[in-house]
């Protein structure tokens, strides 16, 4: 077990350097887009890169979910040579058909997107931006596929460097406002596609298997509605603030939204190399025992970042670099949503990790049913909670829809697939974290940092005093206490 779940941290823990390292300049447009651009500019901008993101679930219709599975099972590089060339040329015809009709039919798209026709040419350079994301999807899958995380981190960090120098010249030095921001994200992904060419002539041959396709299809095309309804549940809140309070609410609730990326850094590293890590081990006799201890660490581990970021937002989000603060002073009335908007991010850590027995059992049809009834909890609860809580209570509506998705995902899973979760240790550690959250956050916010990081630093021996750690984990953290006293001393 204890291999298993080493392999499993060394690549988390790449990907996780690698993103934090290249979301953090990735980070900074955050200032820059938020000092030039104006809320309710920004509310537009940002319910448009929503839609993206619901499109980019069309552009990819299930195909790379399916990609992964059937890759990494792969008998030969020959048999993964054909399924990724069959992948590809599928992805490819289909992006060229829905980026013409993007193209072609602008003003359509931007009245049912954005209540107006206005929009016409951020929607033209959208189907590039979706076509071109499209495209580079299978090389990094590939990548993580070999477990290749170094080359992942390498070519993800290039993008982030692209988009991050672009949208300085054409947001601060050429003033292009949103237009700028689609312009470009536009380049930055043609850009990314040019960088994954070693990996495409590594893997694309001319070739096209119906068989294969059909088995990817198959797979993949489940997951189409059950991806639309997660993204829809992720991203639709920004809508109902817009039509229920307005565009600027929008802005101000997407800005701070992306607060979370924190927490998203953590958990994208974890399910990127979470998902090739169970399919190898399932063959394992302890594999269930394995999947039921990583998800443990993993609530550990987010549960401290909850903390960091909770207790010190004031601090985070006044940070600044030159004259440019993270966070510009017009949108700070909104960072009340961050710590639910973290939760949200491990709670789609856990439905990650429940996801197990759908994979092993070919069930994917049933994540429609997961995700549907989450995007259902989530429109309802906007509706509802919105006009009594403002932005507030749309960040709680997200929370419930996260809530009924992971519920759902764990109790079809243990039918599925059985695995003997640690739950005694799980209360533990929610009771010892909610005891701190309530110190630092609500009691001490006024407190001097350094006495709110000692209040975060007090979870663990909390936790040793609730019994939490197991012998052999005990001794791995007095080992680890020790070695801290003596670079103190």
């Amino acid at each position: 077990m204890l291999q298993s779940i080493k392999r499993l941290t060394k690549h988390s823990a790449v990907y996780g350097i690698g993103h934090i390292l290249s979301r953090s300049m990735g980070f900074l447009l955050l200032p820059i887009q938020t000092k030039y651009i104006p809320p309710d500019r920004y509310g537009i901008a940002l319910m448009l890169i929503s839609s993206l993101a619901i499109l980019n679930v069309v552009f990819s219709y299930g195909m790379d979910v399916a990609f992964l599975r059937f890759f990494i099972m792969g008998k030969d590089k020959r048999e993964q040579a054909r399924i990724f060339s069959t992948a590809h040329w599928m992805i490819f015809s289909t992006g060229i058909l829905f980026a013409t009709l993007l193209f072609c039919f602008p003003e359509a798209f931007s009245r049912l997107i954005l209540g107006n026709d206005h929009y016409g040419l951020l929607l033209r350079m959208s189907a590039g931006i979706c076509f071109f994301d499209a495209i580079r999807l299978l090389p990094f899958l590939a990548l993580r596929s070999e477990e290749k995380s170094m080359s992942y981190v390498a070519l993800n960090s290039l993008n982030i460097i692209a988009t991050l120098g672009l949208n300085l010249l054409f947001v601060v030095v050429m003033r292009k406002d949103v237009e700028g921001i689609f312009l470009a994200n536009l380049i930055a992904s043609a850009f990314t596609v040019v960088t994954t060419i070693p990996v495409f002539k590594r893997w694309l041959r001319f070739s096209f298997s119906r068989e294969i396709l059909t088995e990817l299809l198959g797979f993949g095309l489940p997951y189409v509605p059950s991806g639309l309804a997660y993204v829809v549940m992720d991203q639709i809140s920004r809508f109902f603030i817009a039509r229920m309070i307005n565009d600027a609410a929008a802005g101000i609730f997407s800005a701070c939204y992306k607060l979370g990326m924190f927490m998203a850094l953590v958990v994208a590293a974890f399910r990127f190399a979470w998902h090739p890590f169970f399919l190898s081990t399932l063959k394992q006799r302890d594999a269930p025992q394995v999947f039921a201890r990583v998800l443990t660490y993993f609530l550990a581990v987010t549960g401290f970042f909850f903390l960091l970021v909770s207790v010190f937002l004031r601090e985070i989000v006044h940070f600044r670099i030159g004259s440019f603060q993270l966070l510009d002073s017009r949108y700070v009335s909104g960072i009340g949503i961050v710590p639910i908007v973290l939760m949200c991010y491990i709670l789609y850590g856990v439905y990650a990790n429940f996801v197990v027995g759908i994979y092993l059992k070919k069930k994917t049809a049933w994540l429609v049913m997961f995700t549907g009834s989450g995007m259902l909890v989530t429109l309802a609860a906007n509706w509802a909670l919105i006009p009594r809580f403002g932005i507030i209570g749309s960040a709680w509506a997200t929370f419930l829809g996260y809530v009924t998705m992971a519920t759902g995902l764990y109790f079809a899973n243990q039918r599925l697939y059985p695995i003997p979760y640690e739950f005694k240790r799980i209360i533990k550690l929610i009771f010892v974290f909610g005891l701190v959250f309530v110190a630092g956050v609500v009691l001490g916010k006024d407190w001097n940092p350094l006495i709110r990081l000692g209040l975060i630093l007090a979870a663990l021996p909390l936790l040793m005093t609730v019994h939490f750690f197991q012998p052999g984990e005990k001794a791995v953290f007095l080992r680890l206490i020790g070695r801290m006293r003596i670079g103190l001393q």
